[in-house]
């Protein structure tokens, strides 16, 4: 049927031009006879063109040669893809018992599997249901393949049904059609798997044996006659029993009938029950109902009275004053609250209900009058440096000017309006007054030489100056003639600025202790009373239209605000910053740490905070312009000639300026500006080192290099700036760089002689093969090296040494106290050559006994005793060494 419908098929594709088609008989052979054929797909293979046979077929002539064979089938050739016999199968798994899935596996031997699909579950069932027959009628038990998730039962049944009906089929064809076949075909009853299993129990004892017919019949004859006898007997003996049961059965159904009357009766009176207890329950009900009833009357008919009953009579409030404020404002509440209640109140067109809301529309519509002459009254006092009690008399009235707000609120507008332009007068004056004194002290101080002075009388008393020669004002980081340190007059009036720099700070302290807290107050007041929003950060995680709405909110409380201090505030802090930084510029860099800590203060509103930041960008104009005419100055200035340079005047500001504003800024966070000025000041002082350094005649180059950094260093390593750590390693390297050289270079050395000697033996070194043949060459010999030696006894060095201790003496600052490390240096510089050279000696000429009338610790003991002598002098402890870095 299927090599039909493919030909059909192709025929039809074709236009019905086919040769005649290749038949799967004719593909396996004349002697094999097909037993089972179906379409298959191997795999997950979906090729059109291409299709796949599985058949079972046998060998014509023996009923125990089996095949399986896997046929292709590409247009119209038929292929043999795979053929295995019965006997090299294994396993038949069918991947699931139920028909969920149609594909299943074969398993022949040496692990060859087939995974095939079948077109639908009918056909793989069909497919098992051969495979097992053939399997148990042609292969011997031991060779039998494994079924693996088959359904035994369903298979047996199977089939058993098959056999029935190819039994029923062998039985038509033998007798023909007719009436009587199709009567017996009728009548036939399939067998079940017990009579089954009973008729394999019987013929079991003739393994399968060619028998007669008619013997067989003859004795299943017999046997059935036995047991036909046996049946009428049992039947018989039967008989009496089942008389006597039918007698018990009609005495039954007599106490039956007894039984079924009795429970009518009862059936009866419970009806009758149950009708007397529905009316009572229904009488029970109503009386419940009445009950609930009278008690919702009786509590709507107290909550009416209470609605009816008032705490405060509304006709007793002719004015508004503090006396009687608590209870007008008690009486206010009870008014609104009982006009809400009762308007739309199910209670309303009584005509108690309508008094009572007269009464308090008439008195609710003379609150606003009463109010606002009474807040009229109350702006009329002087409220000048009395904001406090101000507030807490407003405050007062809280609650009248809520519900003004609520429910009047023109009102509301006009006594807020009143309310505003009352205090910002009273602002004006006060700012006014205040300002003028402290600005009027910052410049009446600054002509007085005692007391605190802003500004000093030359460049030598006054540390900070921005611009001295365009303003005329003294005092900066380095001037002209003030490169040295001052005398004792300069530094005593050093001191003295500083305590007026900190008075200063004192003084601008004041003023923002004065301004923030009013300002806060005010704020808060305005918003607890009159209701005024804070003004809100804009949040990042909202939608544009909310952060535009938060915007504009804050852009009305922001104009609020500012029309209640007003412009006075702002042109007074202006004024009194203008005027500071003309007196001295270096005020600057207190009002700008001061205004940086109070403008950063996480307690402040966003109003304040904007505020402040406002005058922050002012001062901080006013400090980028102090910290680059600074650096202008720093770069102008100029070596003295007449004095030994030692610590620039510029290195000694520095010190102070970095204290004071480390001691004022306290570890703050927004260190930006403050670092860049930093850094900028370091900036300009290294190269004005550098520069002075070369422009000085009076000690080395080196000195005043390695005594500046070594200042610097220890100033940044005392205030631990995270920003200024690489400017502390540059000027830790300058300084080691420059007293290295110092040591090694310009202070001489003792044993001049032998280390030009030495230095030419290890230059020989480097060029020969072996250290003994450098004795050999003529002025690296034995005896010039003897001669040597002997020209240099511990006297003579001693002499050179004093000698160098006396130069260094005369070079070096007392201020800095270096003579110690210095000392040290040099020291260790020639017992490191001496400890050198006797390892040359052992190493180029061994034997020659030849050695230095001084040794290591001779040097090390002459410096100790020249450091020793004055303690006085240069008295320093030697750990200072190891805290340079």
């Amino acid at each position: 049927y299927n090599e039909y419908k493919s030909y059909l098929s192709m025929a039809y594709r074709t236009g019905g031009k086919l040769k005649q088609p290749q038949t799967m008989s004719g593909v396996l052979g004349e002697k094999e006879k097909i037993e089972f054929c179906m379409e298959v797909t191997k795999g997950k293979e979906r090729n059109r063109d291409k299709k796949y046979y599985l058949v079972i077929s046998h060998l014509k002539g023996s009923d125990m040669n089996y095949n399986l064979t896997l046929l292709t089938q590409n247009k119209d050739v038929i292929r043999v893809k795979t053929q295995h016999s019965f006997l090299q199968l294994q396993v038949v798994d069918f991947l699931a018992e139920d028909d969920s899935r149609s594909d299943f596996e074969l398993g022949f031997r040496e692990d060859h599997r087939l995974h095939l699909v079948a077109e639908n579950w009918e056909e793989k069932k069909k497919f098992l249901v051969q495979v097992y027959r053939i399997a148990k009628s042609a292969l011997p038990r031991e060779m039998l393949p494994q079924f693996l998730n088959v359904n035994t039962q369903m298979l047996a049944e199977t089939i058993y049904l098959n056999a029935s009906l190819k039994g029923l089929e062998d039985s038509r064809r033998i007798s023909g059609t007719g009436p009587m076949v199709d009567s017996l075909e009728h009548e036939y009853k399939y067998l079940t798997i017990e009579e089954a299993n009973d008729i394999e129990a019987i013929t079991g004892d003739c393994e399968w044996e060619t028998m007669s017919a008619e013997a067989y019949i003859n004795k299943l004859t017999m046997e059935l006659s036995g047991l036909d006898k046996a049946n009428i007997h049992s039947i018989m003996n039967v008989e009496q029993e089942v008389m006597r049961l039918f007698e018990k059965m009609d005495d039954a159904m007599k106490q039956l009938d007894l039984l079924e009357e009795k429970l009518n009766n009862y059936s009866n009176i419970l009806t009758s029950e149950e009708s007397k207890i529905l009316d009572i329950s229904l009488e029970s009900g109503a009386q419940s109902l009445r009950a609930v009833n009278n008690q919702k009357l009786l509590k709507a008919s107290e909550h009416l009275l209470n609605l009816l009953t008032l705490e405060h009579s509304f006709d007793s409030f002719d004015s508004l004053n503090k006396a009687n404020l608590d209870q007008f404002t008690a009486a206010v509440e009870e008014a609104q609250q009982k006009r809400d209640i009762l308007r739309g109140h199910e209670l309303e067109g009584l005509r108690c209900v309508q008094d009572l809301l007269k009464a308090c529309n008439r008195f609710l519509g003379s609150v606003p009058r009463l109010l606002n002459e009474e807040m009229r009254e109350l702006l009329r006092w002087d409220w000048q440096s009395k904001h406090r009690a101000r507030h807490f008399n407003v405050s007062r009235y809280t609650v009248l000017l809520n519900w003004c707000r609520h429910h009047h609120l023109a009102t509301w507008n006009s006594i807020y309006e009143d309310y505003q332009a009352s205090v910002a007068i009273c602002y004006e004056k006060e700012f006014s007054t205040y300002f003028k004194d402290k600005v009027i002290a910052v410049q009446k101080k600054t002509t007085s030489e005692k007391g605190f002075s802003f500004a000093g009388k030359s460049a030598a008393q006054s540390v900070i100056d921005i611009t001295a020669s365009q303003r005329n004002l003294h005092g900066s980081f380095g001037s002209i003639d003030s490169v040295n340190k001052g005398s004792a007059e300069s530094m005593a009036h050093l001191q003295q600025q500083n305590e007026q720099f900190s008075k200063f700070d004192v003084l601008f302290c004041q003023v923002l202790d004065f301004i923030v807290p009013l300002m806060s107050d005010e704020e808060e007041h305005l918003h607890t009373v009159f209701g005024v929003p804070y003004m809100a950060e804009l949040p990042q995680d909202v939608s544009d239209a909310e952060r535009e709405e938060i915007k504009q909110q804050n852009e009305r409380t922001n104009m609020i605000l500012l029309e209640m201090f007003g412009d006075k505030l702002q042109k007074e802090l202006r004024n009194l910053i203008d005027v500071s930084c003309k007196v001295d510029n270096y005020f600057a860099l207190f009002m700008y740490l001061r205004l940086s800590k109070s403008c950063y203060n996480k307690e402040n509103s966003v109003f304040l905070t904007r505020f402040l930041s406002s005058l922050l960008i002012i001062v901080k104009r006013h400090f980028e312009n102090f910290i680059n005419n600074q650096v202008i100055q720093i770069s102008e200035m100029k070596a003295s000639k007449g004095k030994r340079c030692g610590i620039l005047t510029c290195v000694h500001r520095l010190v102070l300026f970095m204290k004071d504003t480390e001691r004022i800024f306290d570890g703050r966070e927004r260190r930006t500006e403050i670092e860049k000025g930093y850094i900028n000041l370091l900036q300009a002082i290294f190269d004005a080192i550098n520069r002075v350094a070369k422009e000085q005649q009076k000690v080395p180059v080196e000195v005043v290099m390695f005594e500046n950094y070594h200042h610097i260093a220890q100033l940044l390593g005392s205030l631990r700036v995270e920003a200024l750590t690489k400017v502390q390693v540059q000027a830790q390297k300058l300084y080691d760089s420059n007293l290295r050289e110092y040591v090694t270079v310009k202070l001489g050395n003792p044993i001049e002689k032998i280390s030009e000697f030495f230095e030419g033996v290890k230059k020989a070194l480097e060029t020969t093969a072996k250290p003994e043949e450098v004795g050999f060459q003529i002025k690296y010999s034995r005896n010039t090296l003897k001669g040597l030696i002997k020209q240099y006894n511990l006297k003579d060095v001693k002499k050179s040494i004093e000698h160098v201790i006396v130069k260094m003496e005369k070079h070096l600052s007392e201020e800095e106290k270096l003579f110690p490390v210095v000392s040290q240096a040099y020291c260790k510089n020639i017992t490191s050559q001496i400890t050198e050279y006797h390892a040359l000696i052992r190493k180029c000429y061994p034997d020659s006994g030849l050695t230095f009338e001084f040794k290591a610790q001779d040097i090390s003991r002459i410096f100790d005793e020249k450091i020793m002598a004055a303690p006085s002098k240069h008295h320093l402890h030697h750990r200072r060494q190891s805290n340079v870095g």
